[in-house]
């Protein structure tokens, strides 16, 4: 067992291990935490006991199902559904509650995807009472979830359990998202029950439905509460015989199924009772061991940064889409922050994870970005541009659900207007960057023509009407807009911004070239366009003699300040720091990475000295006031040997969840952080990424002190790769092939269950 920092223990470098009395006002951070997820739906990880009606603890989400109540945006979010997790328990009349316990222990098994807790109570008449609680929301069967109760205690005494589905939840933004009709369930009304509700805004239904197993003869009722439909079992419990108890709950909604709800959740659970709990989890346990075993990253001598990572793992393949009509949020499904919605983060941070381990599932999110092509179509028409203009922050159609109002000024209540929705243009670049980088890895043409193919062509469309031509310098430009630092708004020709447009014109035009012949495309007059706002957009280029980067026009001329001294400035401790009234804006301290995300993209475009001089630049002059932000100044760092940088920074990017630090970070895993994580050490520490032309090791891997060893698989072309590597060797082995690896002066071609190992060459680090 390994001590962390963060008042967690590991055990075995795959459970993180919890041993300090509940408390909850630390409870918002650890339900996210211990959080429980498959993809379709998520269920944060707080205590059985805890009620749904307490802010931001308990929740329980599907992915793909928003409402807003009032119609608008500002509390559209992704609902949080009636809670059917909730059970209690009683002990000679002693209602016995997690803040009551003796001892309680929480534990998240990462590697069999199961939340357990263990509690004991010493009742008033001085009996000893121990609960053993395990939960888990299926892998295998995606619509299932179940907790298993086994009590015992150390006298007889009589035990009451009050099992419910409540409806009255707790949301982020929004008072209430749905109606509610129970329904009565068919021979079993008094072990379970049944809520069907309907969205006000957009009518999905959805049907929770819970049944009971008790491994003894116990007397049931059935009680109707105020938004809750209440279970009672009674029987006694004699000392030194423990009973289990399986609370069973299915879930399904009418936007992912068809037919009667009510219908689909009772064969579910009839399913899963005549498998019982035991089978039911094995199946479950078998799908996370297919997840990891591609996806697993296994870090020798260095157990807290293991586990840390493992930890970022399982909630990215926690969150794998389940329908290619949803893709992966800010939040993930663990929390409701950031309303639910899909932002860049998905396509920058998670997707190379995804790419490389899962790509049926990077698949899906791209689909997702097919899907809602659409929205994009009309927001850029409503902005009085051409092709597709994405969402900043996107649900389920892919229309704008970012308010043009974010901030209130904390001095005279005013609502100040941001820039987020109608200049953050990257996003749409991004969406194209990722499909690239997708179509090189696994080569599936079957997605490029005609998904990716249109995608692109609507992109590079936005960007031509959205770009304004210089004819005294003969460039094109991309003015007004919001780079990824977003404390400077309405800015020109941001470095970042100009590069992935120039890049999603560039794909554009290579698409069509080897597009089918079959394939619908532009004109040859369109396409004669593309190619000249291509070649003459401006980009910034390091300067030739200092290498540096400008971030954006007029960048080097603003006060050079630190961030603590722009922070300095704010009038009032909730002042927005950014946008045209914040202290930032007339400042070079910046929010986030901006140049060292570039540097990162096309990190085979920059040389090391390009690289060295803009991390050293701009490294003291960011904030890191984005959970974005540390991980691309990790794999900089990386690039230009800077080791001990890279492994702070990537530290800082691994236990940020784990850490629980921010005002409302705690409502929801942060994805974009966690995919992060993974990139550092395979593209950072081992050097290594995707390429239509192969693997390709684009350095030799240069380890943090005191790691031992790193080994990990990847996917090329439907091919597995298995990697390893100490930081002087490095071997690769094909499970099947054929497989083009390039690394620092020459390439093989390895062929299935071949193996290779380089030795590397010192000298080109240092």
């Amino acid at each position: 067992m390994t001590d962390f920092s963060f008042d967690y223990a590991v055990i075995d470098r795959w459970m993180i291990d919890d041993t300090a009395p509940f408390d909850i006002k630390a409870e918002v951070n650890k339900a996210t935490v211990f959080a429980l997820a498959n993809g379709y739906m998520g269920s944060r990880g707080a205590p059985e006991s805890v009620t749904p009606d307490l802010p931001a603890l308990v929740g329980n989400h599907i992915n793909g199902i928003y409402d807003s109540p009032s119609g608008g945006i500002l509390d559209r979010e992704m609902i949080n559904l009636p809670d059917w997790r909730f059970v209690q328990l009683e002990a000679d009349g002693e209602t016995l509650t997690v803040e009551g316990a003796h001892t309680y222990r929480r534990q998240l098994d990462m590697q069999r995807g199961l939340l357990l807790q263990q509690f004991t109570w010493r009742t008033e008449h001085g009996k000893t009472i121990r609960l053993s609680s395990e939960r888990l929301v299926s892998l295998h069967r995606l619509h299932l979830a179940a907790i298993r109760w086994r009590i015992e205690s150390d006298a007889d005494c009589s035990v009451v359990i009050r099992s419910r589905i409540d409806t009255n939840v707790n949301n982020r933004f929004a008072e209430r998202h749905f109606e509610i009709e129970w329904i009565r369930v068919p021979h079993t009304e008094v072990n379970g029950g049944a809520v069907t509700i309907t969205t006000i805004q957009q009518g999905y239904q959805v049907c929770i439905t819970v049944q009971h197993d008790l491994s003894r003869a116990a007397e049931w009722s059935a009680e109707a509460t105020s938004g809750a439909l209440e279970n009672v079992c009674r029987f006694g419990l004699s000392a030194g015989e423990p009973v289990e108890l399986v609370k069973w709950a299915a879930v399904y909604d009418s936007r992912f199924s068809e037919g009667d709800l009510a219908a689909l959740c009772l064969s579910e659970l009839e399913t899963a009772r005549r498998q019982g709990y035991e089978a039911v989890r094995a199946a479950h346990e078998a799908r996370w061991a297919e997840r990891w075993s591609a996806s697993d990253v296994v870090i020798e001598g260095d157990d807290e940064s293991q586990a840390a990572l493992r930890f970022c793992l399982f909630h990215l393949l926690a969150n794998t889409p389940h329908s290619d009509k949803v893709s992966i949020s800010a939040r993930g499904l663990q929390g409701q922050d950031y309303w639910g919605s899909i932002f860049w983060d998905c396509e920058i941070y998670v997707l190379p994870f995804l790419i490389s381990t899962q790509p049926e599932y990077a698949r899906r999110c791209l689909m997702y970005r097919y899907h809602t092509l659409d929205g994009a179509r009309r927001k850029a028409a409503s902005l009085g541009f051409g092709g597709a203009y994405y969402a900043w922050q996107s649900q389920e159609t892919g229309d704008e659900t970012c308010a043009l109002y974010v901030f209130d000024d904390p001095l005279t209540g005013q609502k100040i207007r941001s820039y987020f929705a109608d200049e953050q243009v990257h996003i749409s670049a991004d969406v194209v960057y990722a499909l690239w980088q997708y179509a090189w890895a696994t080569g599936d043409t079957a997605f490029l023509y005609p998904y990716g193919l249109e995608i692109a062509v609507e992109v590079a469309r936005f960007f031509v009407s959205r770009v304004s031509y210089d004819a005294g310098r003969d460039v094109y430009e991309l003015r007004t807009v919001l780079g990824p630092d977003e404390y400077h708004e309405r800015i020109n020709n941001n470095a970042y911004t100009n590069r992935m447009a120039q890049h999603a014109l560039i794909a554009a035009l290579a698409l069509v070239k080897n597009a089918p012949a079959d394939a619908a495309r532009p004109d040859d007059g369109e396409l004669q366009t593309w190619r000249a706002v291509a070649d003459k957009l401006f980009v910034p280029q390091p300067d030739p003699q200092a290498g540096l980067i400008e971030q954006f026009d007029g960048y080097f001329k603003l006060e050079d300040v630190p961030p603590d001294v722009a922070r300095s400035r704010l009038k009032h401790p909730d002042q927005h720091p950014g946008g045209l009234f914040g202290p930032f804006q007339s400042t070079q301290a910046i929010k986030q990475a901006d140049v060292a995300l570039l540097l990162y993209l096309f990190r085979s475009q920059y040389d090391a000295a390009v690289k060295r001089a803009n991390w050293e630049y701009y490294e003291p002059r960011t904030a890191h006031d984005s959970s974005l932000s540390p991980m691309a100044y990790a794999l900089v760092a990386s690039d230009i040997g800077r080791t001990e940088w890279a492994y702070r920074y990537f530290k800082q990017t691994a236990t940020m969840d784990l850490l629980g630090a921010g005002p409302h970070w705690n409502l929801g895993v942060h994805t974009a952080a966690m995919g992060g994580a993974w990139a550092v050490v395979v593209h950072g520490f081992c050097r290594l990424h995707l390429h239509d032309m192969g693997i390709m090791l684009h350095d030799w891997p240069l380890l943090p002190e005191g790691w031992r060893r790193v080994s990990f698989k990847l996917s090329w072309h439907g091919h597995r790769v298995q990697f390893h590597t100490d930081g002087q060797q490095t071997t690769l082995r094909a499970d099947s092939g054929p497989v083009p690896v390039l690394y620092p002066g020459g390439e093989i071609t390895l062929t299935a269950g071949q193996s290779f190992t380089l030795s590397h060459q010192k000298d080109l680090h240092r």
